[in-house]
Order: C-alpha cells, then structure tokens, then sequence
C-alpha cells in the first residue's frame, strides 16, 4: 500500500514539474519582441499615454489584475502571444481562477465534514472525505500549472505578495496529497473518529488555502479588497 501511495506521489510530482515546463522558453523572446514594439509606440506618441503610465496604481503585477478600471484597460490592450505556443499557454492560464475554486471548495466541505463528525460523534459523516480529499488533490496540481501558466516565471520585480501566493500555490497539492494519505478509507473512517495528527494536518490546510484565496483576492482586485 505505501509503495503504491509513493507512486502516485511520485508521478504527482513529474506531471507538476512537466507542467512547469511546458512554460516556453521562446516566450522570453517572444516578451522582448513585444517589449521593443512596446517602446517604439511609446516613442512615437505625444507623451499623453507616458504621463498615464507614470501615474500610481498603472503598474501590473499580474496578468489578470485590475489595480483600478483604467488598469484592466491598458491589460486588454496590452500585446497578445504571437506564437501558437504562447497563445496555448496564456489560454490555459486563463483557467486558472476558475480551476482554483474546486480544491476550495472541497477542502472547506471536507473540514465542515470532519467537524460535524466530531461534535456530533458520528464518524459516519467522514466516511467519504477520502473520496473527496483525491479530487482536491488532483484539482489542485491541475490549478497550480495553471497559475505559473497565467503569471510567468518570477521576475526581480514580483511584488511580494505574488511570490507568497506564487509559492504557497505550489505547495498546498502537495498538502492535499498528504492529507487524503492520513485520511483513513471509508470503511475505517465510518466507525473511527480521525486521528490527530490529521486533524491538525487539515487545520493547517484550511488556514493555508484561505489565507492563499486572499492573497489571490489581493492580487487580482488590489489591495484592501475585503475592506468592510
């Protein structure tokens, strides 16, 4: 049973990695073709967008965020991919806040589960979580590839808060991954409440990925986003 849990993990792992690459390197060239293009329009204006471009809040520090209305504008108008694998890869990013809300979601049931197990003494009501903590788990290692896909490779000039979220994105399939291995099967889990060690595990896991969601909120919709 751990030889084949060791397994899943490992290829798990591989599929992360390879996903990681599918990042292209020609986008690099493909940036400073855009870049030089960038600059010659920029040259070639009356100045009016340069002093737009000066003012706070115009910087992006995400592909998909929206610091003010004007923000998402200049987004919108910024320089698409021009290669086949540069568009494949900025679409697949694109997915990335839509995939992110499963692995969410069913973590939050699985805590809410565990919880009403324990205050009610039914383990009955944890009998599935297994179930569920696998496909967490295997929606979060499709959401983090999409996540590198949507913000690129780390730059010098990532703002902290992106590289947290950049980061602890990474990390929390792996987290998952740990949690549905602790989780006892079904059949076990219907008469025994869980143990310990798990349960602190799948406290962690819920502060992590809501602490990740408001990173993600912060970078998406700016900065005090959840101001009352």
């Amino acid at each position: 049973m751990k030889t084949n849990i060791f397994k899943w993990l490992a290829m798990f792992g591989t599929l992360f990695v390879m996903s990681m690459a599918a990042l292209p390197a020609s986008a690099h060239k493909n940036h400073a073709q855009e870049s030089s293009s960038a600059a010659a329009s920029s040259a070639a204006s009356d100045g009016s967008e340069a002093a737009m471009s000066d003012m706070p809040g115009m910087e992006m520090s995400w592909p998909t965020a929206t610091d003010s209305g004007m923000s998402m504008g200049m987004d919108m108008n910024k320089p698409k991919p021009t290669t086949y694998v540069g568009r494949l890869v900025a679409w697949l990013g694109a997915w990335h806040p839509a995939l992110i809300h499963f692995p969410i979601a069913l973590t939050l049931v699985v805590a809410f589960l565990e919880l009403a197990g324990a205050v009610r003494k039914q383990p009955l009501y944890t009998a599935a979580n297994k179930i569920l903590l696998a496909l967490a788990a295997l929606g979060a290692f499709v959401a983090a590839p999409a996540g590198w896909m949507d913000a690129g490779w780390p730059t010098a000039q990532d703002e902290l808060v992106l590289t947290l979220h950049r980061w602890t994105g990474t990390a929390i399939p792996f987290l998952l991954l740990a949690l549905w291995y602790f989780k006892r099967p079904a059949e076990v889990a219907a008469t025994r409440p869980s143990s310990r060690g798990y349960e602190i595990l799948l406290a962690l896991a819920v502060v992590v990925i809501l602490t990740q969601a408001f990173m993600g909120g912060e970078i998406t919709h700016g900065a005090g986003h959840m101001n009352f």
